[in-house]
């Protein structure tokens, strides 16, 4: 079996999962920076399917806790419309602009399949991509109500589009390592990583 391609924010994040079998790139922090990577490695890769992983923030309301693996179905860019003073407001539809990109595809459902086969169970929704990390607990509530998101991450949107552009299926798989509505405690990037590491080797054992 070839290696899966598993895209990686951070050398920090990526550090658990360089010992297995994995084509693992280190594709940069933040929308732009990881789009841009994401595309070029792509265009240099003949496959269908490609992984993106690593930590999240969960939203509040959403009951989940740190150590708690999310897959995505789609992923909308959050923080992309206009602000003002009072409230945010997404950009007017004649601008025809794309905030979301949907990752509701059979490869997703594998993946969730597999993980509950052996007791990994995620839980599965929408989540969002940011500019900058929300350490606002109003704007965690906002974010959350507005998109009816699960998690919070800063690479997902761009990395979906390119590979959209590409046609190139991408599945989202992301352990939680900070609650949103606890901005003052420090991630646990300990457990997300010791999580985010079973979550892989269960994966490269079992993917058919």
């Amino acid at each position: 079996m070839h290696k899966l391609t598993v895209f990686v924010p951070s050398e920090l994040e990526a550090e658990v999962l360089k010992d297995l079998d994995l084509d693992l790139q280190i594709i940069g922090i933040g929308p732009i920076e990881s789009a841009l990577s994401s595309y070029e490695i792509l265009l240099n890769k003949k496959t269908n399917l490609v992984f993106l992983t690593g930590w999240a923030g969960a939203y509040p309301e959403t009951e989940l806790d740190i150590g708690d693996i999310v897959v995505a179905t789609q992923e909308i860019f959050a923080d992309f419309g206009r602000k003002y003073k009072t409230h945010y407001a997404s950009f007017p539809e004649n601008l025809k602009v794309c905030n979301s990109c949907s990752l509701n595809h059979a490869f997703t459902e594998k993946v969730i399949q597999l993980l509950e086969d052996f007791d990994l169970t995620p839980v599965v929704g929408s989540f969002s991509t940011v500019c900058s990390a929300t350490y606002d607990l109003n704007r965690a509530y906002f974010i959350k109500e507005k998109f009816d998101v699960i998690a919070e991450n800063m690479e997902g949107f761009g990395v979906a589009k390119a590979c959209e552009k590409l046609k190139v299926h991408m599945v989202e798989i992301r352990v939680i390592s900070n609650l949103l509505s606890q901005p003052e405690k420090e991630w646990d990037k300990t457990k997300a990583s010791e999580v985010l590491k079973k979550v892989w080797e269960c994966l490269v054992k079992n993917w058919r």
